[in-house]
């Protein structure tokens, strides 16, 4: 702590990182912080650098947390929120839910001892996602970067280097060994990999071939 900011220097910073990390790009509102990068320099905009607590763990120096105004992803999570009644995140629910989840990212199961841990929408804000617990998943910091919205509009989550969830891609699968079978009559045949689905996350049709 100790660096002081203008409340000008501050509504600029906030602008142009966007609520975002301005080193690994992460969306962390609630944990960035403005760190100079002379810093015999005077705290002005150019002088100044956005980042999340990963990314400043190892960085000396006097830093001011930054409070920005609310944006436009703020202001459609409150909506979506006040839509489904649905109680809104705190770093007290954040800390709950991380343990109620086994204190390990849900993808690769790394512990939140070996890194941070993170709370993400399954369904982004933008898309109507809201802070009910169904809609929100632990992944560490890593597994954070890697996902994207499935490209099949199921709801789920994806690698970027595939852009197609799991479930999908068994789907296209299960449907190229069995041409002749509906989609229901597949579904039939494996109700297991039915059971593994969440609530309203059924895959879909993958238009091309995942390996291309």
């Amino acid at each position: 702590m100790g660096l002081r900011l203008a409340p000008s220097v501050r509504i600029a910073l906030d602008r142009r990182c966007g609520g975002r990390c301005e080193s690994c790009g992460l969306d962390w509102r609630w944990a960035l912080y403005v760190f100079k990068l002379v810093d015999s320099e005077r705290c002005t905009r150019p002088n100044l650098i956005v980042l999340c607590g990963a990314c400043s763990a190892n960085r000396d120096g006097d830093f001011a947390p930054l409070v920005g105004t609310r944006g436009t992803r703020e202001r459609i999570l409150f909506a979506n929120n006040k839509r489904s009644s649905a109680t809104p995140m705190t770093d007290a629910k954040r800390r709950s839910l991380i343990a109620r989840r086994g204190g390990a990212c849900e993808l690769c199961g790394i512990s939140g001892a070996e890194r941070d841990l993170e709370v993400h929408h399954r369904l982004p804000v933008l898309r109507g996602g809201d802070d009910r617990e169904e809609n929100l998943q632990v992944l560490c910091c890593a597994c954070h970067h890697r996902l994207q919205p499935c490209v099949t509009g199921c709801g789920a989550w994806a690698s970027r280097r595939f852009g197609i969830c799991r479930n999908c891609q068994a789907r296209h699968l299960l449907q190229q060994l069995m041409p002749d079978a509906s989609w229901e009559q597949i579904k039939a045949r494996f109700p297991s990999f039915v059971d593994q689905w969440k609530p309203g996350y059924e895959p879909r049709p993958v238009l091309q071939d995942p390996a291309r």
